[in-house]
């Protein structure tokens, strides 16, 4: 049975998520301070790990499971993300993106807008740990080719010029995060989710069971990812590899929810779709690293003065980037034609006959 698009809604009382506080471009947004202290976790009725969730099982089962386990590891990397660790700012970055992802997955079976508006604000806590995270990255990223050795520069203090102003940058949306961290608008997000595990805005179709409401979720993040990638060509626009890599990891993110409630022969089929889907991801990551890097060196080229030093190792640096986009490209193709063959999405057509 297929999910309808357009769902009848249960009249239940959306949980109090403002779809206008979320920034297209996540920023914090003047986010008020506060005392830093989550709220606690509301009792939760019913919530489940998602491998303990069954086929037969309604979706809604599901559902709080995604938003149960969501909190559990933004809570978990709060305290790192606070102190500014990169793997506390890392991790808190992923659950909150992981969240967002499924909930758009299950789009059909939830409220659209407190869906809609749990996502806003998803994406702005993401956009700000975000601020901070692709400076680590990018920093780490260019020191390792600016040493002795690699593939940029031969003399690492000449490049500081370039660094520093990265560090500046990093100074400043790190104070923006600790802001929002110790804000009402983080708080007011957490307690609307951890609200929502109980008594989550849903469609009529997520009380169906998870083998009917599941399979076309399944089926149809596989299409979107198809149709972008195989449109892929050698020289296609670096914007396009990058939404592959978003559609990618939806993909990834959706197969990794579902499969586990579809019953242990599903999961272990999907287990190869998963693994290329992290595969298409992380050549496409390190894609999106150099050209986001490349980038940050032509911005820096374009205010150097003539002569100097440092522009001439950021030439080389850039030119080490432009030549990593090439390879990841490369990598990309190869893994994709084992991913787009039926042996890789036999899971999903077997799904969808064990739920008619």
């Amino acid at each position: 049975m297929k999910i309808k698009t357009k769902s009848r809604v249960s009249r239940r009382r959306p949980v109090g998520l403002s779809a206008t506080d979320a920034d297209e471009d996540g920023a914090s947004n003047g986010a008020p301070r506060g005392n830093g202290v989550l709220p606690t976790a509301t009792p939760v009725q019913g919530g489940l790990p998602a491998a303990a969730i069954t086929a037969d099982q309604p979706a809604s089962d599901l559902i709080r499971s995604a938003i149960q386990g969501a909190i559990s590891r933004i809570r978990a990397a709060d305290p790192m993300a606070r102190r500014g660790e990169p793997e506390g700012i890392h991790r808190m970055r992923t659950g909150s993106r992981r969240l967002r992802s499924e909930l758009h997955a299950l789009r059909d079976l939830v409220e659209p807008h407190w869906r809609e508006a749990a996502e806003g604000e998803l994406k702005w806590l993401a956009g700000l740990l975000g601020d901070v995270r692709d400076l680590d990255i990018l920093e780490h990223r260019l020191h390792d080719k600016e040493k002795p050795g690699g593939d940029g520069s031969p003399s690492p203090g000449r490049a500081e010029p370039f660094f520093d102003r990265l560090h500046e940058r990093h100074d400043r949306n790190s104070r923006a995060l600790r802001d929002a961290l110790d804000g009402e608008r983080y708080r007011g997000l957490i307690a609307a989710l951890e609200s929502a595990i109980a008594t989550t805005p849903l469609a009529d179709e997520a009380h169906q069971p998870c083998r009917v409401a599941l399979p076309p979720i399944a089926r149809d993040a596989w299409r979107r990812l198809r149709k972008k990638a195989r449109a892929l060509k050698e020289h296609t626009p670096d914007e396009a590899f990058h939404d592959v890599r978003k559609s990618a990891k939806r993909a990834r993110y959706t197969a990794e929810l579902i499969a586990p409630a579809l019953g242990p022969e599903i999961q272990d089929e999907a287990g190869r779709f998963i693994r290329l889907t992290t595969q298409v991801q992380t050549v496409l990551g390190d894609h999106q690293d150099a050209v986001v890097a490349a980038a940050e060196l032509e911005r820096f080229l374009d205010d150097s003065p003539e002569g100097d030093p440092a522009a001439d190792d950021a030439r080389k640096l850039l030119k080490a980037q432009r030549k990593a986009c090439d390879k990841s490209r490369d990598k990309f193709f190869k893994v994709w034609e084992k991913l787009d063959r039926k042996k890789s999405t036999r899971w999903i057509k077997d799904a969808e006959k064990g739920g008619s």
